[in-house]
């Protein structure tokens, strides 16, 4: 005669008073049962919808790190996402089908692709009409900037202030670089692009490996490795320089009179917080809450501590990196 307590919950050591709560408790214990591992359910959205280049991408195991870290954008209304390397398109497909939001929009820029190469969308109609793909090249300013202009129309520029009410209506919330992989394109195309994120928006750059090149390599067409290889601050080492941005986030803090620029003064100025996952980087973009916030912490005595020989010689072991890079822009 056990059957009531347990219809009442009580096996749960909890008790309903009225239908209401028993109804609450009930959807409660259903929702436990279809829980879904969010990594689970990415691997699973990557293998329908990614055909043959599916082998691939499950065996990085980057599905970890994306259920964990863009969880957050996955409900935000209108969220637009850029992949820099659409390929055949599969990637994109699966993207829309994560970002399931109506109002999502997912764009792509592919290189060297053909329309009669592009995969057939498996993702359903209502998500497949979120898919936008551009042509280009991520090594050109000229594309890159018409990629924006694709997205968000020939005026916008992004805006001066994180504040700014124009973040509403354009900018990204989430940037992926898995194009060409040249440590130099990625450096470049970070440059490029990170200024279009959107406020609290994460950049994502893949496949990390040809960085650590220590001699000359062909990574897809291109020739990498004349100046890369481990703990190198070269335009052939792109985990170099983003590791540098570690000072970066530690400086209204730890090091308010640094004076280095890694990528630009307004680009570094932006930056809140950086990861490193097994072949990928994020890079996420202050909201303008934590940039006012972080710009007012009092100057701490032990700062004036950090500056001396080792601040001069980290500037050097900079400064011997840089060379001039793709396009003749300086990166």
């Amino acid at each position: 005669d056990r059957a009531p307590d347990v219809a009442r919950g009580k096996s749960l050591g909890l008790r309903c008073s009225t239908s209401s709560q028993a109804s609450s408790m009930l959807a409660f214990i259903v929702s436990l049962v279809a829980y879904t591992d969010p990594a689970e359910e990415l691997y699973g959205i990557w293998e329908r919808n990614m055909g043959k280049n599916r082998e691939t991408k499950l065996q990085t195991q980057y599905h970890f790190a994306y259920a964990q870290h863009l969880a957050p954008y996955r409900t935000r209304n209108n969220v637009t996402l850029l992949e820099i390397g659409a390929n055949t398109g599969d990637s994109l497909y699966a993207w829309s089908e994560y970002f399931r939001e109506p109002g999502a929009t997912i764009w792509g820029m592919r290189y060297g692709v053909s329309d009669s190469r592009m995969k057939k969308c498996r993702a359903g109609a209502a998500n497949c009409a979120k898919v936008h793909i551009h042509d280009g090249d991520q090594s050109s300013a000229r594309d890159l900037r018409a990629l924006v202009a694709a997205a968000f129309g020939d005026a916008f520029k992004a805006p001066a202030t994180l504040a700014n009410h124009e973040w509403r209506r354009a900018g990204y919330d989430v940037i992926i670089d898995d194009g060409s992989h040249v440590p130099a394109h990625i450096l470049f195309t970070f440059t490029e692009l990170f200024p279009m994120l959107r406020p609290g928006g994460v950049y994502v750059i893949e496949d990390n490996a040809f960085s650590y090149a220590d001699k000359p390599t062909n990574a897809y067409g291109y020739r990498v490795g004349h100046r890369g290889g481990i703990g190198r601050p070269t335009t052939d080492n792109a985990v170099e320089r983003f590791k540098a941005l570690a000072d970066i986030v530690n400086r209204e803090e730890c090091f308010q009179d640094l004076d280095i620029v890694i990528f630009s003064e307004a680009i570094d100025r932006a930056v809140f917080q950086v990861a490193f996952v097994s072949g990928l980087v994020f890079v996420w973009k202050k909201t303008a809450a934590q940039q006012a916030g972080l710009a007012g912490i009092p100057s701490l005595r032990w700062t004036s501590h950090a500056d001396g020989p080792a601040l001069q010689e980290y500037k050097r072991f900079l400064e011997a990196g840089k060379h001039v890079g793709v396009g003749g822009v300086r990166v």
